[in-house]
């Protein structure tokens, strides 16, 4: 019995086991971790080629991790008003950007300039946000 067979004949030993467990787990780990982290932070939804401004008002405001989330009433161009889905930067980045929790809040008016789903519903990545003072503000790292 030289290392490769246990005390029972023939079982490999627990030393030799190991290792091989937990680098199977560290590899499913890891897997499990970044496949869904790649996904998330994908802009293939937005039409990115067709930058457009759109005006509303302000229904709510989502100052929280992931990504900023705003919602607000609008009509898109040759579109009824309906209610809006905007996604942004995640806080922390917007915090760079000079923005703070209540920067916006429901019942603003705002101009804003980004990128439409490609499914056509009524969701956007921004780009831009300008209040009615005039003040443009940058809600994306991608300007």
């Amino acid at each position: 019995m030289k290392g490769k067979v246990g005390a029972r004949g023939g079982a490999p030993r627990m030393a030799a086991v190991v290792p091989a467990l937990w680098l199977s787990f560290g590899l499913l780990a890891t897997l499990g971790v970044t496949s869904p982290a790649s996904a998330h932070h994908s802009w293939a939804r937005y039409d990115s080629d067709h930058v457009f401004t759109i005006e509303g008002t302000l229904t709510s405001v989502d100052f929280s991790n992931p990504h900023v989330i705003m919602h607000f009433m609008a009509a898109a161009e040759g579109e009824t008003r309906m209610e809006w889905t905007m996604e942004m930067d995640p806080p922390t980045l917007l915090i760079r950007f000079g923005l703070k929790h209540d920067t916006f809040a429901a019942g603003m008016a705002v101009k804003i300039t980004g990128v439409r789903a490609r499914t056509g519903v009524p969701v956007m990545r921004a780009l831009t946000i300008e209040t009615q003072d005039g003040t443009v503000y940058r809600v994306s790292s991608r300007i």
